[in-house]
Parts: structure tokens; sequence; C-alpha cells
């Protein structure tokens, strides 16, 4: 299995592809090598791909957002929730969910959540650097599964900017 990211392609790239798709299926059919409702089927599995990956196009930024707005606002708190990491920051999806539900920052379950991140990290590497990771939360105590989020390209990826450091 090749472990580097595929990129996200545009929405012209995407209806090539589909339209290159529709064709090789049709000669297919042509051909006599598949049947057309074979060909309909897998057809209609592809758009549904395309639409669901659309949907995550659009809802990944949305869940990076709320997450850098709940680090920023307290609502999830270093060491219970997360711990940055080599200028990036681990986060804890099972007890960062629930805490940003609670403060209405998100109605995703953790299940989707991972979800979405997976699809981060196919895509976006370089926002999400890696979907399950173990890191130390209490030195030799507690080691959790967590989400690596570069907190720069985060950022940038979502068009927001870091906060300032405050001047004294």
């Amino acid at each position: 299995m090749n472990n580097d990211p595929s990129p996200f392609p545009n929405n012209e790239a995407r209806d090539g592809l589909v339209l290159e798709f529709q064709r090789v299926t049709a000669k297919l059919v042509s051909a006599g090598l598949m049947s057309r409702v074979s060909s309909n089927r897998l057809m209609r599995a592809v758009n549904v791909q395309r639409t669901k990956a659309e949907v995550e196009r659009q809802q990944l930024p949305q869940l990076i957002l709320a997450v850098l707005l709940c680090i920023e606002d307290g609502t999830l708190t270093e060491g219970t929730h997360f711990v940055r990491r080599d200028g990036g920051l681990a986060l804890h999806l099972e007890s960062a969910a629930p805490a940003m539900f609670r403060a209405e920052r998100s109605r995703l379950p953790v299940r989707e959540m991972r979800r979405l991140f997976h699809f981060g990290w196919l895509h976006f590497r370089d926002v999400v650097k890696a979907r399950c990771e173990r890191v130390m939360f209490v030195p030799n105590e507690d080691r959790r599964r967590t989400v690596l989020l570069d907190v720069e390209k985060a950022h940038a990826f979502v068009g927001t900017r870091a906060p300032a450091v405050p001047v004294r």
C-alpha cells in the first residue's frame, strides 16, 4: 500500500475522471465484457463516492476550525484533551469530542471526527500529520491515541491566523 498522500482534485479534474471512467465502462458494455446493469450500478457508486468526498472536503476545514477555536477559548485544555508536540498538536478525540459537544462547537461523534481526520490524512497530509499516533499525556502513565495536526498549516488551511503573542 502506498503511504503517499493523494492530492484532492479540483472540480474539473474530478469531472474529467468520471467522464473518462464512464467512457471505459461504455466500451466494456459494447464489447460484451460488462452488462449494462453492472455499468449503471458502477457509475451510480462512483457518483455517490464523489458526492461523499465533496461533503468531507467541506466538513474537514469546519472541524479543524472548531478544534482551533476550542483550544483558543479554553474549551479544550492542554494535558486533558490535547498536548503540544513538535510544533504541532496531538488531539485525543475520545476526550475532545464530548467536550466540544457540550460547548456546542461540534455535533460530530468521535467516529465521524476520526473519519474526517482520516480523509485529511489521505489528502492533506501537511495539515493532518498522523491519524492514530500514541502520545504520552502524563509522563509514564497516560498513553493515548491521538490525531497530530500542524497548527500553522491548520490555520492556513481554514483561513485564520494563529493567535498573536501578547506583548508585555
